[in-house]
């Protein structure tokens, strides 16, 4: 990967060495961007976390999200979280399950004394399972859950299923789960049994390894489902 020359990156002070082995990271996903939503700079490992496939970062800059295929509940979300860091100077760490992944982005504000340069927004992003998360609440960061989540092969399941699951990841026993949830053990066993066929997995480690992978909490059954990523219509792709 190589130092981004886009002057609108406002990156002159880093020293090349440094950036390049930053974004070269295979498990780190680095994206400039402004507030409204246009890339400025992406690098490899991003494209492949939000997109779940390799791109061609180049054919990314300068291109609005609106224009890639992301549902725009989800762009509309990022753009409102990046005018409020732009307009407060403030930094926040985003929670979202993408592609039935969790991920956190740590999102700061880069500063410039440019009044004609663009407000922009230094995304961070890794893919986190949720056996890795805990310190991540700890002390004054600001941890925003996202309203929205792409559950990948996780979709086929009921809001109740994901509820059982999250559970089941929390290494909690089938009775201890009819308890939290006031039915009984069968109910409960039966509902297992479905995530099993659903997901083709029928031993219980495997379940909790997908809900690890996937972060899940017990509200997340809750947030308002979307798809993934529709292919973007690059001037390359003939679209």
């Amino acid at each position: 990967m190589s130092h981004p020359q886009n002057p609108n990156t406002h990156t002159p002070g880093v020293n090349p060495d440094i950036w390049n082995n930053f974004t070269s990271d295979p498990t780190t996903g680095v994206t400039i961007i402004t507030a409204d939503g246009v890339i400025a700079y992406i690098n490899e490992q991003s494209a492949r976390i939000f997109f779940d496939t390799p791109m061609n970062v180049e054919e990314l800059i300068g291109v609005s999200i609106y224009d890639l295929g992301f549902p725009k509940e989800w762009a509309d979300e990022r753009v409102k979280l990046m005018h409020k860091i732009v307009e407060t100077g403030e930094r926040y760490l985003l929670r979202t399950i993408w592609h039935g992944k969790q991920q956190y982005s740590w999102m700061s504000p880069i500063s410039h004394d440019d009044e004609d340069q663009r407000d922009l927004v230094l995304v961070i992003t890794r893919r986190i399972p949720g056996t890795q998360e805990l310190h991540l609440g700890e002390g004054e960061i600001d941890v925003v859950s996202s309203d929205v989540i792409c559950l990948g092969e996780l979709n086929v399941l009921t809001a109740r299923e994901l509820e059982i699951l999250a559970l089941l990841e929390q290494g909690m026993s089938i009775k201890q789960i009819a308890a939290t949830l006031f039915r009984s053990t069968k109910t409960i066993e039966n509902h297992r049994e479905a995530i099993g066929r659903k997901l083709n997995r029928t031993r219980g480690v495997e379940l909790a390894v997908i809900a690890q992978s996937a972060g899940l909490r017990v509200d997340d059954h809750k947030r308002q489902r979307l798809g993934g990523v529709d292919s973007p219509k690059l001037e390359s792709s003939g679209c």
